[in-house]
């Protein structure tokens, strides 16, 4: 997770590290490592994944883990996307169209490469 963003919206590192707490209590970030909990950590060489559109504000903690996902999909010979949206906080895709830039070109862009993978 990024510790360092420019603005807390929607949901900044703290209230992340309480949701993880919540969500695997009394683990270690050594046992969180593992793929039923974090597919991040999962072993992907040989596997056939459908194509992928990674998508993230600057503003959200999940930025790294989202751009090194998309990384991760592509070293395998799996196709993927990353777009990063310059201010975009955590769930900006969810925000009604307008609330930022963000909010359309997100959509546009997720409308454009699911309807690509459809021809």
């Amino acid at each position: 997770m990024v510790e360092h963003h420019d603005r807390g919206l929607v949901i900044d590192f703290g209230i992340m590290q309480r949701y993880i707490d919540v969500f695997v209590p009394n683990t270690t970030p050594t046992q969180r490592r593992d793929p039923t909990i974090s597919p991040f950590f999962a072993d992907i060489r040989g596997l056939k994944l459908p194509p992928a559109l990674f998508t993230c504000g600057t503003e959200d903690p999940l930025l790294d883990d989202t751009v090194m996902m998309g990384a991760k999909w592509m070293m395998w010979g799996n196709e993927a996307v990353v777009r990063i949206y310059n201010g975009a906080p955590h769930g900006y895709i969810m925000f009604p169209p307008g609330a930022c830039d963000a909010v359309q070109e997100g959509l546009d862009a997720s409308t454009e490469f699911v309807l690509e993978k459809l021809k």
